[in-house]
C-alpha cells in the first residue's frame, strides 16, 4: 500500500495588526499601479480584483468586531465598537455588491502574474479573513489594526478613483458607488476607535430617538 507524505502544516495566521499592515501596503501598491493608463484588458482585471478584495475584506472586517482584549490593562472597547465595525464591514460588502456584474459580464479572465500588485492585494485581503476570525491582543493592537484598515481603505478609494478615469460609463457608475461605500466604511471604522469624548453628539430623529444610521 502506497503511503503518501503528510501535507506540511498550514502557517499560523498573522497577528491582526500585521495582517492589516499587509493589506494597507498592498492597497497602496495597487493604487500606484492602477494610477497608470490601463488598456481594456488590464482595466477589466483590476476591477475584477477590486471586486474580490471588497468581498474578502468585508468578511474579514466583520471578525474584528469580536476583538478580544488580552493582557493588562484590559481596556474596554469604545462604546458601540462592535456595531460600528460591523457597519463598516457591511459597507465594504455593499461596494462588492455594486460590482457583482463584473465577473458575469467579463468572466474571470487569464490568471494574473502572482507578483502583480492587484494579485498581491487579493492575497492580503484573503489572509485577513483567517487573521481576523478570532482576533485578540491588547487594546493598542486593536486600535492599530483598525487604524491600518482605515488606511488600507483610503488607498482602495484612491485606486477606485483611478479606475473610474479609464472605465466606460456603466462601469464608472458602479465604481463611483464603490467609492461612496468605501467613504462610508471609513467613517464608521474611524468612529469605532474614537475616544468617547471625541465622538460627535448623536443625531436625533423628530421623535427624539437616536439616529444610528451614521
Amino acid at each position: 500500500m502506497t503511503s503518501w507524505p503528510a501535507a506540511p502544516p498550514l502557517p499560523p495566521p498573522q497577528p491582526p495588526a500585521a495582517a492589516a499592515h499587509a493589506v494597507s501596503q498592498a492597497a497602496r501598491a495597487a493604487a500606484g499601479a492602477w494610477a497608470q493608463p490601463l488598456d481594456p484588458a488590464k482595466l477589466g482585471r483590476a476591477v475584477s480584483q477590486l471586486h474580490s478584495v471588497l468581498r474578502d475584506l468585508g468578511i474579514a472586517t466583520s471578525g474584528l468586531g469580536r476583538f478580544q482584549i488580552t493582557g493588562h490593562p484590559a481596556d474596554p472597547a469604545p462604546p458601540g465598537f462592535s456595531q460600528l465595525v460591523e457597519a463598516g464591514a457591511q459597507r465594504l460588502l455593499n461596494g462588492w455588491e455594486s460590482l457583482n456584474g463584473v465577473v458575469a459580464a467579463e468572466g474571470l479572465g487569464p490568471v494574473p502574474d502572482p507578483g502583480e500588485p492587484g494579485a498581491v492585494l487579493c492575497r492580503a485581503a484573503r489572509n485577513a479573513i483567517t487573521a481576523w476570525r478570532h482576533p485578540a491582543g491588547t487594546s493598542a493592537d486593536r486600535d492599530a489594526t483598525v487604524e491600518r484598515l482605515v488606511a488600507a481603505i483610503g488607498y482602495l478609494s484612491a485606486a477606485t478613483r483611478c479606475l473610474i478615469t479609464y472605465a466606460p460609463r456603466q462601469r464608472a457608475i458602479e465604481l463611483q458607488a464603490v467609492d461612496a461605500a468605501l467613504a462610508e466604511a471609513t467613517a464608521r471604522l474611524a468612529r469605532a476607535i474614537q475616544p468617547p469624548g471625541d465622538l460627535p453628539a448623536p443625531r436625533l430623529r423628530r421623535n427624539g430617538t437616536e439616529d444610528s444610521s451614521r
